[in-house]
């Protein structure tokens, strides 16, 4: 998706619900009725009070609104997080942490509680 065609559908979003872009911006409180122009065209971001202001508004996800900005992060994410996991898993030492079994929690719970009692 491009990014004009994600600043469509914030646009789309505006005129189906009926507002104006000055309606949009004093219901937001932070953006002018020229800065919902530029969000609609793409031209610059919103903040992310400002994005989320938008969910309330539209009852839909921030992801939903900016379609292509959200693949654009979640690829560049996802690459990072495959990179952390890789380097990692390649320099830290292999540690085995025994986690306590459901019967050893239990027994940990009855000890505290016979302790506060």
């Amino acid at each position: 998706m491009t990014s004009s065609s994600v600043g469509t559908y914030l646009r789309f979003l505006r005129r189906k619900s009926g507002l104006s872009q000055r309606e949009l911006a004093r219901i937001l409180g932070t953006a002018s009725a020229s800065q919902i122009s530029r969000h609609e065209r793409s031209r610059i971001l919103p903040s992310l009070l400002t994005a989320i202001g938008y969910q309330v508004v539209f009852q839909k996800p921030v992801s939903d609104i900016f379609p292509g900005l959200y693949h654009a992060v979640e690829a560049v994410v996802e690459e990072r997080l495959g990179e952390f996991k890789h380097d990692f898993d390649n320099s830290a030492p292999k540690r085995h942490v025994a986690l306590p079994s459901v019967s050893e929690m239990e027994q940990i719970r009855e000890g505290e509680s016979h302790e506060s009692a």
